[in-house]
């Protein structure tokens, strides 16, 4: 790590109060399954999503965020037996230029979707389901950035035969 990194990772800890510190991303950083529950048969495959609100005037860096100090976000589902899942497909980010930065960020805002698909082996039972996960964020305004949060998260399906 530069000195430019160091005094850029300092700098933005100074920003920090105590009370600011003692927060974390979770306060501003909404998780929800983009549908109440999803329903797919046997064999078949169903599309998914993981809906992320952010609160207003706050950011999270993207999966692939523009330095190697940054926490990025990050979607780790947990395998459920007889449920094969592709890989999370991260939205596209805006590169975004901060004050307390040199160079443009790779950051979401508002709302972002996580999108994956499942697909429900002949060996998963019918009935209701839930694939859980831990999404790992962390929130910044252009004055400070909250602690970083993993966040528990629980997809729902109902597979029918």
């Amino acid at each position: 790590m530069n000195l430019r990194r160091v005094l850029l990772a300092l700098g933005c800890g100074a920003f920090m109060s105590v009370a600011v510190f003692a927060q974390t991303s979770g306060r501003v950083v909404k998780v929800r399954p983009a549908e109440p529950v999803y329903k797919l048969k046997a064999g078949s495959a169903v599309e998914a999503a993981l809906s992320i609100d952010i609160e207003e005037g706050y950011h999270i860096n993207s999966n692939r965020p523009a330095e190697s100090f940054l926490i990025p976000t990050a979607l780790k589902l947990q395998p459920l037996k007889g449920l094969i899942v592709a890989r999370v497909v991260y939205p596209k980010a805006k590169l975004q230029k901060f004050t307390f930065s040199e160079k443009p960020m790779s950051v979401y805002e508002g709302k972002a979707l996580l999108k994956f698909s499942a697909r429900a082996m002949p060996s998963l039972g019918a009935g209701n389901h839930v694939l859980k996960g831990k999404l790992t964020v962390q929130a910044c305004n252009n004055e400070q950035c909250l602690r970083p949060q993993t966040i528990d998260v629980e997809i729902p399906f109902e597979v029918t035969k």
